[in-house]
């Protein structure tokens, strides 16, 4: 039987994922629409956020390298990014690129150091211009995430796409 404190402890946990999820559904929809200095906002200065490369062995699922990224990226140098994208030097956005994130398969759950791991799969829309061709990038995140009052900040994201080649130019977009 089901005791108040079990009761309490997931009704707490159900809490947490619903606030995650809404966090992370809000964080796409600010990218979706380029709003790029609000996302920068959601992330904490130390912030680690990096994408391994994908290494393909065989009998091995989920292989990636230590030391080989797509990206490997801290705050100043997202807010770099930020800040070349809104200049006229960013190239490879001329023109803007139209991107959808779907994140699905949202897990969480707090650390002993106050911060809440948090699990996703996130699935990416990316057209440009008026090209008839479009990619899809599909993989997992790993985040943890920094409680601020009723919201979060990203401390470190990690990235692990799917693919072992990805079907695009330049990952100028956001994870």
């Amino acid at each position: 039987m089901a005791t108040n404190t079990d009761r309490e402890t997931e009704l707490d946990q159900l809490l947490l994922e619903r606030r995650v999820e809404q966090f992370l559904y809000e964080e796409a929809a600010l990218l979706d629409q380029r709003e790029q200095r609000e996302w920068l906002s959601l992330l904490d200065e130390e912030i680690e956020y990096k994408a391994p490369l994908r290494v393909t062995r065989e009998h091995v699922n989920d292989s990636f390298s230590r030391s080989s990224y797509y990206f490997d990226e801290d705050y100043g140098s997202l807010k770099a990014r930020v800040q070349r994208f809104e200049s006229e030097y960013a190239w490879s956005e001329r023109p803007p690129s139209r991107t959808r994130r779907f994140v699905t398969n949202v897990r969480a759950s707090k650390r002993d150091d106050g911060t809440v791991e948090a699990k996703s799969y996130l699935l990416l829309y990316y057209g440009q211009g008026d090209s008839e061709s479009y990619t899809f990038l599909a993989g997992r995140r790993e985040d943890i995430l920094h409680p601020d009052g009723n919201t979060f900040t990203i401390t470190r994201r990690h990235v692990f796409l799917d693919h072992a080649v990805p079907k695009i130019d330049k990952i100028s977009v956001f994870l």
